[in-house]
């Protein structure tokens, strides 16, 4: 896995390019929501820690309401 500033982070299978804002698995590309995007990025900069329902919320959707089953749905 990459450092945290690196634009690609690698995890098994998969490269996340922060800068292209895209996920691939084995070289190709997986078709991602933007807000599913940005969230496993909040996920993938985390590695190692859990990260509360709040911070989540407040990284993916500042200053914007979102109901418990959207979170949910993204993340599933």
């Amino acid at each position: 896995m990459a450092h945290q500033g690196s634009q690609l982070v690698e995890f098994g299978p998969f490269s996340l390019d922060r800068v292209e804002r895209v996920l691939r698995r084995e070289r190709q590309p997986v078709a991602l929501r933007p807000k599913d995007f940005d969230m496993l990025v909040v996920l993938v900069e985390n590695a190692g820690r859990i990260v509360e329902k709040e911070e989540l919320l407040n990284r993916v959707w500042p200053d914007t309401f979102v109901e418990e089953a959207n979170l949910s749905h993204h993340i599933f």
